[in-house]
């Protein structure tokens, strides 16, 4: 290789490490595997948060002795975003990624319900009691008895809302109104009830990252 194309090599490399560095610095751990930093208890949806603890590097999740939920739900506030994380529940299991979520709890939910009749990455709307969008294809994507990754992605006013089930599209929504605020707390669910949630039964959450957008 000549001199010159050694030198325009380097540079291309140099560019491309530049790149993929700044790509590396814009995803922020917001779960550091090992305590609940930077996360809280939020005694909402008639539960006092659910029961949480840290187990090999993941957040693992339960219902109240009395059936109760909740959610436990980031210190800090989000706007535009993408999040990732790993998830693996065991079956029956009703839980979820929530988006923008106000003080009393509600947001943009991507259902994790494994369960009979249940969605994982459809979104919810808990203030109105409904879905906004289902994907009944997700068994097809759905890793049993092992991680899965789901990725969200929320920005602007009114929302537009995508979500990915190890790396499949679930849910693409755009928003006509302002459903809720353009900045909110990121929130993992535990749902109460007795149907919602096996006796033996566990959600965990691994590997919880966000990149925000900047416009």
């Amino acid at each position: 290789m000549s001199r010159r194309n050694l030198f325009l090599a380097a540079a291309v490399f140099a560019v491309l490490a530049g790149v993929l560095a700044a790509t590396a610095q814009g995803w922020q751990k917001i779960f550091d595997g090992k305590t609940m930093n930077g996360w809280r208890l939020m005694a909402v949806h008639g539960g006092n948060g659910g029961v949480w603890a840290v187990e090999n590097g993941a957040l693992v999740a339960n219902q109240e002795k009395d059936h109760k939920g909740g959610l436990i739900g980031t210190e800090k506030k989000y706007s535009d975003y993408e999040i990732e994380l790993e998830f693996k529940a065991d079956e029956p299991v009703d839980t979820g990624l929530f988006l923008r979520v106000r003080d009393d709890g509600m947001g943009y939910q991507i259902t994790i319900d494994y369960r009979k009749d249940g969605f994982i990455g459809s979104l919810y709307a808990p203030a109105e009691g409904g879905f906004i969008q289902q994907n009944r294809d997700w068994v097809k994507h759905f890793k049993k008895d092992d991680w899965n990754k789901l990725r969200a992605r929320i920005e602007g006013q009114p929302a537009h809302v995508m979500a990915w089930l190890n790396g499949v599209k679930m849910t693409d929504f755009r928003d006509s109104r302002d459903r809720y605020p353009r900045e909110g707390y990121i929130g993992l669910q535990v749902h109460g009830g007795e149907g919602a949630w096996g006796e033996n039964s566990r959600a965990r959450f691994r590997n919880v990252r966000i990149q925000e957008i900047k416009k």
